[in-house]
């Protein structure tokens, strides 16, 4: 199978190009999809401790029945984190942002912003920022976790956050470990998930458009919906660096992760990964975990 859009051979059923991040059913997006970094991984489940693939199961199976009520910004700004991560070269260094889903430091984002690694020895920095004014203020230290398949085919993956930030020259360490992480609760936050064109829309993310160094937040309204596609059209702006960051609605409840934009000469509009896919992705992850 080939990517109608730039030429490349992917594989069959996955739902987005690894080379130009083009939707890859039937060539339904009209303009070209530019995906922020077209860099992906594959990786087996080795690295991921017993303890770790426990508790995502539960996680993942706690997600499935999400309850309703209101939240605050900074709640939510508090559970938006910054990623860095290494590769083999300077040049394979990439990254965008992220939400931390468990107290432990489970980190939910898109995998196009893990960089490849032929020694399959990728380290990640999560910086958690002061919900007030969204500068950096605690970082630690983590490793990717993408599942073989599942995430090519749904562009998410995980980042578990292991340590603390430790700088050597300095003697100083830019928080604790361990500690209970600020986790975004979406079964606190959530009124109505039906997304509806022309609702309220925010993003909030790390876009290089700002700086990338601190959280972002910017409003818009749901401009399109493509509900066979799982993808959502937003007007609230998107860049390089939202990718992996989270979407919500008036009420704080999650519709969706910030993955891409779709533009011409004059505008662009950023495309959001819907909950069908995230929840789909979650399900496939779980039963990955319980064959294992």
């Amino acid at each position: 199978m080939f990517c109608k859009n730039c030429g490349k051979e992917i594989t069959e059923n996955i739902k987005f190009c690894t080379q130009c991040g083009k939707d890859t059913s039937a060539n339904k997006l009209p303009q070209k999809i530019s995906i922020f970094t077209k860099k992906r991984i594959l990786w087996g489940l080795g690295g991921l401790g017993i303890i770790s693939v426990v508790a995502l199961v539960i996680f993942i199976s706690a997600t499935s029945s999400p309850n309703y009520a209101k939240t605050k910004d900074a709640d939510i700004a508090s559970a938006v984190v910054n990623i860095y991560c290494e590769g083999d070269t300077e040049e394979d260094t990439s990254g965008g942002s992220g939400t931390i889903l468990t107290e432990g430091g489970l980190v939910l984002t898109n995998a196009h912003i893990i960089p490849e690694s032929k020694t399959d020895d990728v380290t990640c920095v999560v910086i958690l920022p002061d919900p007030t004014t969204g500068s950096p203020d605690e970082m630690y230290v983590a490793y990717p976790i993408v599942i073989p398949e599942l995430s090519e085919q749904y562009d998410l993956a995980f980042v578990q956050i292991h340590d603390v930030f430790y700088d050597q020259e300095e003697g100083k360490a830019y928080g604790e470990y361990p500690k209970k992480f600020p986790a975004y609760e979406s079964d606190r936050y959530c009124k109505n998930e039906n997304v509806k064109l022309g609702e309220s829309v925010r993003v909030y993310g790390y876009p290089a458009i700002s700086g990338g160094y601190a959280l972002t937040i910017t409003d818009g309204v749901v401009s399109s919906l493509l509900p066979d596609e799982g993808l959502i059209f937003t007007s609230a702006k998107i860049s390089h660096g939202n990718s992996g960051g989270l979407a919500v609605d008036q009420y704080g409840c999650r519709i969706g992760i910030p993955a891409m934009v779709n533009g011409d000469e004059n505008e662009s509009l950023g495309i959001i990964i819907s909950n069908d896919l995230i929840y789909e992705f979650m399900g496939e992850v779980k039963t990955t975990l319980d064959s294992i």
